[in-house]
């Protein structure tokens, strides 16, 4: 089931270590490249107003606001060991993340390693191009600090629930569990949560009604993330792995013949 990834250990290189080159990169960029104050006039407006901007974009695409109170609390359990495990201590942005996504991409020589938060995945789906350029990366997080001073991380996390691509035109949670499994976000079970919490990785080549076996192979490396946190013991994730998902009828019978 599960395979032992190295991401912390990634070129060798520390957390801690990692924590100072993101922070120190940071700093770097904030203060030379960006005239800070003028930024933050200039999304001020968007910024305060960003519930009704998740809204509206969540109307567009059919859906509507679900609380975070009627959501699973395997989703953000899930969520948060797998794509932002300081999400509650941090100010928008992770300085491990930063520092990681700068070793990846001088190792690789291209843009390739996000080290984006859940706030900065929330303000970049919301609020900038999601073209990947070394300029929407700054604005990214100043927005995410911004984010962080003017909303709650249980608001943070309702937003994001809310507005984030989880494949097959499922925009938000409520879409997805819909749509996945014909059932409320309340309703998901722990094994259905964990699925859905490792598809904004890779919406579309994450789709378990097209891409089972990776998208299982991601269910495991959430689980493997949780038990990471001791969130869980690895027989307990393990029972969650083998417990059935109950796809949705037609689909699952789709998914079967791939």
């Amino acid at each position: 089931m599960y395979e032992r990834g190295d991401r912390n250990l990634l070129l060798g290189t520390k957390p801690r270590a990692l924590q100072w080159i993101g922070g120190a990169l940071t700093v770097l960029l904030l203060v030379s490249a960006v005239p800070i104050a003028q930024f933050y006039r200039s999304y001020w407006p968007r910024v305060s107003h960003l519930p009704r901007i998740v809204e509206a974009r969540e109307a567009s695409h059919g859906g509507r606001w679900t609380p975070l109170s009627a959501v699973s609390p395997w989703v953000p359990k899930a969520l948060i060991a797998t794509e932002d495990r300081s999400f509650s201590t941090n100010i928008g942005i992770s300085f491990e993340g930063i520092g990681r996504s700068l070793l990846v991409d001088l190792k690789t020589g291209q843009f390739t390693e996000g080290g984006s938060t859940l706030t900065q995945q929330l303000v970049r789906d919301t609020l900038l191009s999601p073209v990947k350029r070394f300029q929407r990366k700054i604005s990214e997080a100043l927005l995410a600090v911004l984010v962080t001073v003017l909303y709650s991380k249980r608001e943070i996390l309702a937003l994001y629930l809310n507005e984030v691509y989880l494949g097959d035109g499922a925009y938000g949670i409520q879409a997805a569990s819909q749509h996945y499994f014909h059932v409320a976000p309340q309703s998901l079970t722990p094994a259905q949560a964990t699925l859905l919490a490792g598809l904004p990785q890779n919406p579309s080549g994450l789709d378990p009604f097209i891409h089972w076996g990776a998208a299982r192979k991601r269910q495991s490396q959430v689980l493997e993330s949780m038990v990471a946190d001791n969130m869980m013991t690895v027989g307990q994730a393990s029972h969650i792995y083998r417990a059935p998902l109950d796809l949705a009828k037609g689909e699952r019978e789709r998914t079967a013949k791939r």
